[in-house]
């Protein structure tokens, strides 16, 4: 199984209240993100990304397809993983973001095993607060 693919499957097992939707485009939609999830209205696009080196390794079509969704107004978030920890990037409206965008770029939460999976999401603008366990798993 693809490095990505356990990402996600720890993604999708860890947020059960959360309506994800795992994005197999192939070349037909080329820079479309992997997974879309929706909780209680509100939609986000998350790349997930397998960390080797600094490099996140995003390619230009998905630089321009995330930069293209924040400029109409949507939430974009890059999942990277890297050995033993997580870090959650939200993407900006500054095209000139990606030219520095990193591993040791700031990111909105980072966690090392075992990973705070409430804190992922609320990262992502999930869940505010403290995240009871009854909530993660409606």
């Amino acid at each position: 199984m693809p490095k990505e693919s356990l990402l996600w499957k720890q993604l999708r097992d860890n947020s059960t209240g959360i309506h994800w939707q795992r994005i197999e485009s192939g070349a037909t939609a080329s820079g479309i993100p992997d997974v879309n999830g929706c909780y209680r209205g509100r939609e986000i696009w998350v790349e997930l990304k397998v960390v080797r080196g600094n490099q996140i390794g995003l390619r230009p079509m998905q630089k321009s397809w995330l930069y293209n969704r924040v400029l109409h107004g949507g939430e974009c978030y890059v999942l990277a993983k890297k050995d033993k920890t997580i870090k959650v990037y939200k993407i900006p409206a500054d095209v000139e973001y990606f030219d520095t965008m990193s591993w040791k770029s700031e990111p909105e939460f980072s966690t090392d095993a075992p990973f705070n999976w409430p804190g992922i999401l609320a990262a992502m603008g999930f869940y505010s607060g403290a995240v009871s366990t009854a909530l993660l798993s409606l």
